[in-house]
């Protein structure tokens, strides 16, 4: 069935010669995973839309119960460039977006966490930074974790997941 929804992309994966896998985070499925063909040539249409924090309208071919589809088709809203530019805006929104993938189970929808991601990413892109442990903290709560007072957010961070994220806080860049 093909669906139009409003996504965020979370993650990106270059598959093959000139395909991309994107994990998308939807207000109405959730996190997805979906193929973008083609998106890597030369003069491709859907080029923008594949790229990391990029809020669109995707179109999508998703099946009943997969939590795997196709894009076919989509309008970029709001592309979020000035994060790029800025090499702290762009690791606290890598940060953002690994946290997010990491805590947050396919097919799972959850409209509460898509406003707050893209709230987030919104912020950093209008130079509003140090949004990190805020969103982290809030996503933790909303999933129904919690953060003890007193707890650093690494360590609640690393109780709850199955594996260390590779985006790496400024606490522990500098050991």
């Amino acid at each position: 069935m093909i669906h139009n929804t409003l996504a965020i992309v979370i993650k990106k994966t270059d598959f093959r010669d000139y395909d991309r896998i994107l994990t998308l985070y939807t207000r109405e499925f959730g996190k997805i995973k979906a193929l973008a063909r083609s998106v890597r040539k030369p003069r491709a249409k859907l080029t923008s839309l594949s790229e990391l924090f990029v809020i669109s309208e995707f179109r999508l071919f998703l099946k009943e119960a997969s939590a795997f589809g196709k894009i076919t088709g989509g309008i970029s809203l709001d592309s979020n460039s000035l994060i790029r530019y800025n090499m702290e805006k762009y690791h606290e929104a890598c940060y953002i977006c690994e946290v997010m993938d990491a805590l947050t189970p396919l097919r799972q929808p959850n409209a509460e966490k898509f406003f707050l991601l893209k709230e987030k990413l919104q912020l950093l892109s209008q130079n509003i930074l140090n949004q990190k442990e805020d969103f982290a903290r809030k996503l933790l709560h909303i999933t129904g974790f919690g953060v003890e007072t007193g707890m650093s957010l690494e360590k609640v961070l690393q109780e709850h997941l199955a594996y260390p994220l590779k985006t790496r806080t400024d606490a522990n860049t500098r050991e």
